[in-house]
């Protein structure tokens, strides 16, 4: 009997929605010459959590729009720089959603920190810091699919403490700021 080689996920097109999971949906910005840019993440089908919408970019927003609708609820990012966050007040003037940031962040409707809870119709989503509380970056996990939607973070390693943070969640999957949809976050994260 051989062994099959594991299907590659197909790749991932600009601003067009891709399915990741039953609560998941992706929409990476285009980049530099039409390649994959920055992922934003649509979380929820009645109630919607947009995660890192991106700088001010009229397009990427307006595809955000098409997708969510008046269904879009809540708006919060992985980091609070522009290239994540900068298009989060606009996004929020176009759909009334909640904006939830770290203090400090210009337009806040809530203050996002550790332990910061978004209950939903169909999910939770929970908020850790990735790093010092005060940095503004944060990860997020999405207990009804056992995903971590961790932006870049992860960039340059993993930091030691989180594989404990997130053990008792029984992760599957991580959901990065670029590139493909991981599907074996025991592995990745050494759990």
């Amino acid at each position: 009997m051989s062994v099959e080689e594991p299907t590659p996920p197909p790749p991932i097109t600009p601003s067009v929605a891709r399915a990741l999971s039953p609560l998941l949906r992706r929409i990476a910005r285009p980049g530099e010459d039409g390649e994959p840019g920055l992922n934003t993440y649509l979380v929820g089908i009645d109630e919607i959590v947009i995660v890192d919408p991106g700088p001010v970019d009229t397009m990427h927003l307006d595809v955000l729009c098409g997708c969510g609708g008046d269904r879009i609820r809540w708006i919060i990012m992985t980091d609070t720089s522009d290239y994540y966050a900068g298009g989060a007040r606009k996004l929020k003037e176009m759909t009334g959603a909640e904006l939830v940031a770290p203090a400090g962040f210009d337009g806040a409707d809530e203050v996002l920190g550790d332990g910061y809870k978004i209950d939903a119709t169909e999910f939770r989503i929970i908020a850790m810091s990735a790093g010092e509380p005060s940095s503004g970056k944060h990860i997020f996990v999405l207990e009804q699919e056992r995903a971590l939607l961790i932006g870049d973070h992860l960039d340059e390693g993993i930091p030691e403490d989180l594989p404990a943070k997130v053990k008792s969640y029984r992760l599957r999957a991580l959901a990065p700021g670029h590139g493909q949809f991981n599907e074996n976050a025991k592995q990745t994260l050494g759990l």
